[in-house]
């Protein structure tokens, strides 16, 4: 005998006979019950009753019959129970009767009276097919995750990985709810990523799955919808719960069967890894921000006069590039450095910083060194390593003239010509204690007429088409009112 533990243990197909005449109903069972698991109903509401204690691979009903005929039954199949096929018998052999039992979802049709040989290759072609469905439906749901693993994979954005999975689970199940939710990196909170709530927060009373599941109630609400049309996971990477997903369907959608209820796991199994890699690397940046923000803080600190300066760089410096096109990493290279360009600044010496004029020859040249200053303090750090050339080289100049190393053209890193171009024009827009701030339009036509030695053409190009057409200035003008110390004649 074989177990029906086993691994080769494979389970007769449950076939169900819904028939009112004995006679009729007899015969089949007797026909089919060497090969199948076969139960017997007198009509479509019995029918029903058993189809809701168990499951049934398919259904052979005749379509006359009293309480609930056979049409009915194959509706409520196709709305309850849609992994169930449906053969129909029929005394009316005719070809309007086969087209009218296949137009309401039955996989084939057999004429009375039932020829037994002609039973019996029906019941296993309809088996047949369905096996090969199952394959095909298999074989798509592992594309589909597949899919769904490289495109999360390739993304450590909280934002983008959520997109990804509401694209995907509405292909596969078209649910009518997607709740989704993740305990943020100081375990916290529990924040809603998708559904109204979609930002809200709510705080967690604890670290056990029973709070979990409590402040995902308090984020989400109750969900109108029958358990077999919801399914609810908890997130989990590394042993520790980090989230929860949650699907539901409309009444008259057919409920979860057990194969989705087991691949909505496998994708909140990929769904939490990479969401838990996406908000450490989130809380990696936001500690990034804050030491940058005490380093900015730190330079402030030494010259209030050129407060925000840093700040309005990297703004116009970040526009600048997404207007030229730059990639999503260049553009968080030159955010960082446009807001520590001038962290050399530090190691410059107070009465050089400081000075109400113009700088002599060996205060210029002290100035000049902040460059390599820069490089120096931040080398220390892994993570700004990629933005050191730019610190470095923004006030080199394309003919050759600028400092610390005079290179020339293409020479020059691209966010260093970038940085270079809105470092200057925030200088030029700004108070400073040897003159006032000039008129944005002069500076444009300023940068415009040194474009080509001092500045890249193409740059100055595009940072006079942005600033015409977006006016940046006016958008977030700095706080001068705070900037009232002297300072050295440098940007």
């Amino acid at each position: 005998m074989v177990d029906a533990s086993s691994p080769a243990f494979v389970p007769r197909p449950r076939i169900l006979i819904v028939e009112d005449e004995v006679n009729v109903r007899e015969f089949c069972r007797l026909l089919l019950r060497r090969e199948y698991d076969v139960a017997v109903a007198e009509h479509g509401l019995a029918a029903l009753d058993l189809l809701r204690q168990q499951p049934f691979d398919l259904v052979l009903t005749d379509l006359q019959m009293p309480h609930l005929d056979g049409i009915a039954l194959i509706q409520q199949l196709h709305a309850h129970h849609l992994e169930t096929d449906a053969i129909v018998m029929t005394a009316n052999a005719t070809v309007e009767t086969a087209r009218e039992a296949l137009k309401l979802g039955a996989l084939d049709y057999i004429a009375k009276p039932i020829d037994a040989e002609q039973l019996q290759k029906t019941i296993r072609t309809a088996l047949e097919l369905r096996r090969i469905r199952h394959e095909k439906e298999r074989l798509s749901d592992l594309v589909l995750m597949y899919q769904f693993s490289q495109a999360i994979a390739g993304s450590l954005d909280i934002e983008q990985q959520t997109t990804h999975l509401v694209e995907f689970v509405n292909r596969r199940f078209a649910p009518i709810y997607i709740g989704l939710s993740l305990i943020d990196a100081h375990g916290e909170a529990l924040i809603a990523l998708t559904g109204p709530q979609a930002g809200a927060s709510q705080p967690l009373t604890g670290a056990t799955e029973d709070a979990l599941r409590e402040a995902y109630r308090r984020l989400a609400g109750n969900i109108v919808a029958s358990p077999t049309r919801r399914v609810e996971v908890v997130l989990r990477s590394h042993d520790h719960a980090i989230g929860m997903l949650e699907l539901a369907r409309a009444e008259e959608q057919p409920p979860f069967d057990a194969a989705e209820r087991r691949l909505i796991e496998v994708f909140a199994s990929h769904l939490a890894a990479s969401l838990d890699n996406a908000r450490l690397y989130r809380a990696l940046k936001e500690q990034y921000e804050q030491m940058i923000a005490a380093l900015v803080g730190a330079i402030e600190a030494r010259d209030t006069y050129t407060y925000g300066h840093s700040q309005q760089v990297t703004r116009y410096a970040v526009r600048l590039a997404k207007e030229m096109g730059l990639s999503d990493q260049e553009v968080e290279q030159i955010h960082y450095a446009g807001l520590l360009h001038d962290i050399g600044k530090i190691g410059v010496r107070d009465d050089v910083l400081l000075k109400p004029g113009a700088l002599s020859p060996e205060e210029f040249a002290q100035m000049r060194l902040h460059p390599q200053i820069g490089v120096r303090i931040l080398e220390q750090i892994h993570g700004l390593r990629d933005i050191l050339p730019i610190i470095e080289a923004h006030h080199e100049r394309v003919d050759g003239n600028g400092y610390p190393r005079g290179l020339r053209g293409d020479e020059i890193p691209l966010g260093a010509r970038i940085l270079a171009v809105a470092d200057a024009f925030e200088a030029l827009t700004a108070d400073r204690a040897y003159r006032p701030a000039m008129d944005p339009e002069q500076a444009l036509q300023m940068i415009q007429r040194g474009s080509g030695y001092q500045w890249d053409p193409t740059v100055v190009d595009a940072f006079v088409r942005l600033m015409h057409r977006e006016r940046l200035w006016e958008q977030a003008p700095r706080l001068r009112q705070l900037r009232r110390q002297p300072a050295a004649v440098e940007s």
